[in-house]
C-alpha cells in the first residue's frame, strides 16, 4: 500500500502529461494529410483586370487575384517532378526559397505544407532519403511551424529506430516551435482548457447528484417526523418535487445548486467538504463559456490571427482582403495598417506600403516597429540617409539587436564601414544567431537584407485573449441560456456563495439534531427516535459494540446477521459503482474528498475520449489527431486507474 501511492501519483502525472502532449506526438496535421493534387495547390486563372494593392480588392469585371512570383517557380518544380526531371525541379524549388529570403518573408505556409505531403508519401514508400530532403525544404520554407520538425522526427524513426536520439532531437525542436507559434499554441491551449473545464463541470454535477442520493433518505427521515407519513413517501416526494421544479423552468445549473443547498444540514464533515468543493468546481461553467467565445473569435478569423499570419507569411490579395475588413471596422487600428504595409512591401508595392506606415505612425508615433519598417522601405528605395535616421530613431525607443543589424546594413550601404561594423558587432553580441542567419541569406554582391519588425507571439496571444464585441455577445447569449437571472459578471459569486453557505451549515447542523446513518448497520436514526443520536451508531449497535451489556442473545445474533448482510451489500454495490465510474463507490462509502478526486480524474479520462472521437469540435487550426501510441497508452493508464480505484475501495471497506 505505501508503495502503491507514489506509483499512482507518478502515473497520474504521466497521464496528465500525456494528455497535454498528445497533440505533439501526432505528426500528421490537416495541412499535411489532406490528400489534394499538388498541381492544384494554387490555381492559375488566365483572366484580365487589376488589383488595387492598397485595398486588396479585385478591380474590373473580369479579374484574377494577385499571385506571388514564387508561384511560377513552384509550378515549374511540380512539372519537373511529374516528368521525372528532379535536378531541374530542385533548382526551381531553390528559387522559391530564394524568393522567400529576398522578400523577407518568414514563412511560405502553402508550399511547405505541400512538400510535407510529398515527404509523408515518400516515407510510406520507404524513400527515406528523399523524404528527409523534402522535409528539410519544408522547414526552410516555413521554419516557424512545428510540422516540418515533427515530420522529420517521424521519418528518422521510421528509417532506423537506432537513431532515436536524432528523432528525439527533431521532436524537441518541433515542440519548441510549437509553443512559439501562435497558430499552434493558442488553439492547443484552448483545447486543453476546454477539456479540463468540461471534465470539472461533469465531475461537480456527478458529485452533487450522487451525494443527493446518499443524503435524501436522511432528509426524508426528518420530514417524516414533522409530518406523520411513511418515510418512503417523503423519499419519493422529494425527487418528484425536484423534478417538478426543473420541468417548471428552473435552469439546470441553478437546480443543481438548489439540491446542494437542500443538503445543508444533513452533510457530515467529509461530505460537506466534497459538496462545497464541487460547487466551486461549477465555476468551470462560466469559464467554459468564455473559452468557447474565445474559440469562436479565433475560428471566425479574429484580428490577432489574421495579423499574425499576414506578418509571418501573408502574401497576395486574399491576405489584403482579410486585413482590409478589419481596417474598415476600425480605421484607427495601427496594427492592421502596419500588417498591410508588410504584405504590400513583399509584393513590391513600396509606395502604398510607405503610405500605410505613415498612417500607422500618425496613430502610434512612438512605435519602434513601424519606424524600423519605414526605414526598411527607405532602404529598399535607395533613400539610405532617411533609413539611417529612422533606425537611429527606433533605437531611442528600444535597444533591439534587429535594429542594430538593420542600422549596420544601412551604414555599410552608405559607406560608413567602421560605424556599420560597430553596429553589426553589437547586434551579434546581443543575439549571435540572428546576425549570422541574416547574413547567410544575403547573396554575395546582392542587395542588403533588412529585418521587418512586428508584434511578438506573447503580444498576439494577449490580444487574442480579449473578446471581440461579437464574442461578448455570444458569451452573453450562452450564459443567459444557462442562468438567465444572473449576469455573467456575477457568475463567479453564484457558485462561491453557494459553497460558503454549505460550509457554514455545520454551525447549525449540530444544534438542530438532524438524522444520521449508523456506520455499522446503515440504520437511520435521529434524536427523536434514538437516544444515541450523538454517536455514529444506532441504539442497538451502540449497546452491542460500546456498552456490551444488557443485550438479548437472540437480538445480538439477529443484529449481527443484519450487519453481515449489509456489509456484503455494501461491498458489492461499492465495487460495481467503481466499475461504472471510479469515485462512485467512494461516495457510497462516505469517503468525501477521495470520491471527488477520483470522479474528477475519471471524467478527465472519459471526456478525452469525447474530444478524441469528435463529439466536440476540434479547437485547433491544425486539427491534430491523437496517434495510435497515445491511444494505447491512454487505454493502459485507464486500466491501471480502474485497478487502483478498486484497490482503494477495498481498503476503504476494510477500514469501515
Amino acid at each position: 500500500m505505501p508503495l502503491l501511492r507514489p506509483l499512482f501519483a507518478y502515473a497520474a502525472l504521466t497521464v496528465l502529461a500525456l494528455f497535454a502532449a498528445s497533440p505533439l506526438s501526432a505528426i500528421e496535421v490537416s495541412e499535411v494529410t489532406v490528400d489534394f493534387p499538388l498541381s492544384e495547390v494554387l490555381t492559375i486563372q488566365e483572366t484580365e483586370g487589376e488589383v488595387s494593392p492598397e485595398m486588396g480588392r479585385i478591380v474590373g469585371s473580369r479579374a484574377r487575384a494577385w499571385r506571388p512570383a514564387w508561384e511560377e517557380d513552384w509550378f515549374a518544380y511540380r512539372q519537373g517532378v511529374l516528368r521525372g526531371n528532379f535536378e531541374s525541379a530542385g533548382k526551381n524549388l531553390e528559387k522559391v526559397i530564394e524568393y522567400k529570403e529576398e522578400r523577407g518573408i518568414p514563412n511560405l505556409y502553402l508550399p511547405s505544407a505541400a512538400l510535407l505531403v510529398e515527404a509523408s508519401t515518400a516515407r510510406k514508400q520507404g524513400r527515406y532519403g528523399h523524404a528527409l530532403k523534402l522535409s528539410s525544404y519544408a522547414r526552410e520554407l516555413a521554419p516557424d511551424t512545428p510540422a516540418p520538425y515533427f515530420q522529420k522526427a517521424r521519418i528518422i524513426w521510421s528509417q532506423n529506430q537506432l537513431r532515436a536520439l536524432s528523432a528525439l532531437d527533431s521532436l524537441l525542436e518541433g515542440i519548441g516551435v510549437f509553443f512559439k507559434d501562435f497558430r499552434s499554441f493558442f488553439p492547443w491551449g484552448l483545447n486543453l482548457l476546454l477539456w479540463i473545464l468540461v471534465a470539472l463541470t461533469i465531475a461537480s454535477f456527478l458529485a452533487i447528484f450522487l451525494f443527493t442520493l446518499r443524503v435524501a433518505p436522511r432528509i426524508a427521515h426528518d420530514l417524516s417526523h414533522i409530518v406523520k407519513v411513511p418515510q418512503w413517501l417523503w423519499y419519493v416526494a422529494f425527487f418528484i418535487l425536484l423534478g417538478a421544479v426543473l420541468v417548471a423552468g428552473l435552469p439546470f445549473t441553478l437546480w443543481t445548486v438548489l439540491i446542494a443547498l437542500l443538503m445543508l444540514f444533513h452533510l457530515t464533515g467529509r461530505e460537506r467538504v466534497t459538496v462545497g468543493v464541487a460547487l466551486v468546481f461549477m465555476a468551470s461553467i462560466p469559464l467554459t463559456i468564455h473559452i468557447l467565445a474565445l474559440g469562436n473569435d479565433y475560428y471566425s478569423g479574429s484580428a490577432p490571427l489574421v495579423i499574425y499570419e499576414a506578418e509571418r507569411g501573408g502574401e497576395g490579395s486574399p491576405t489584403l482582403e482579410s486585413l482590409h475588413r478589419f481596417r474598415v471596422e476600425n480605421p484607427q487600428d495601427s496594427q492592421v495598417l502596419a500588417a498591410m504595409a508588410i504584405v504590400l512591401k513583399r509584393s513590391g508595392s513600396l509606395r502604398e506600403a510607405e503610405s500605410l506606415l505613415h498612417q500607422a505612425l500618425e496613430i502610434s508615433p512612438d512605435s519602434p516597429d513601424y519606424i524600423n519598417n519605414l526605414g526598411n522601405i527607405f532602404m529598399s528605395t535607395g533613400r539610405i540617409e532617411q533609413a539611417v535616421e529612422h533606425y537611429r530613431q527606433a533605437l531611442r525607443y528600444r535597444d533591439d539587436p534587429r535594429l542594430h543589424y538593420n542600422l549596420s546594413q544601412a551604414l555599410r550601404e552608405n559607406l560608413q564601414l567602421e560605424e556599420g561594423e560597430k553596429e553589426f558587432l553589437m547586434a551579434q553580441d546581443m543575439e549571435p544567431g540572428l546576425a549570422s542567419d541574416l547574413l547567410q541569406s544575403q547573396k554575395e554582391g546582392g542587395r542588403r537584407i533588412t529585418f521587418d519588425m512586428y508584434g511578438g507571439t506573447r503580444g498576439v496571444f494577449m490580444d487574442a485573449l480579449s473578446l471581440t464585441p461579437e464574442g461578448y455577445d455570444l458569451r452573453g447569449r450562452l450564459w443567459a441560456g444557462i442562468v438567465p437571472f444572473i449576469p455573467f459578471s456575477g457568475s463567479w459569486l453564484l457558485f462561491l456563495g453557494a459553497s460558503a453557505i454549505i460550509f457554514s451549515g455545520h454551525l447549525a447542523g449540530g444544534k438542530i439534531g438532524v438524522s444520521r446513518r449508523c456506520r455499522r448497520c446503515n440504520h437511520t436514526h435521529c434524536p427523536k427516535c434514538s437516544k444515541s443520536s450523538t454517536d455514529m451508531l444506532c441504539a442497538q449497535c451502540r449497546q452491542i459494540f460500546l456498552v456490551r451489556s444488557g443485550v438479548d442473545p437472540a437480538g445480538r445474533v439477529k443484529k449481527m446477521m443484519q450487519i453481515l448482510r449489509f456489509n456484503k451489500k455494501r461491498a458489492l454495490v461499492s465495487r460495481v459503482a467503481t466499475v461504472l465510474l471510479p469515485g462512485m463507490g467512494h461516495i457510497y462509502l462516505g469517503a468525501g474528498w477521495q470520491a471527488l478526486v477520483l470522479i474528477t480524474i475519471s471524467t478527465l479520462f472519459w471526456t478525452k475520449w469525447i474530444f478524441w472521437y469528435g463529439f466536440f469540435r476540434i479547437t485547433t487550426i491544425l486539427e491534430i489527431q491523437a496517434s495510435l501510441f497515445s491511444r494505447v497508452s491512454f487505454g493502459i493508464l485507464l486500466g491501471l486507474f480502474y485497478l487502483y480505484s478498486l484497490k482503494k475501495v477495498g481498503d476503504r471497506l476494510e477500514d469501515v
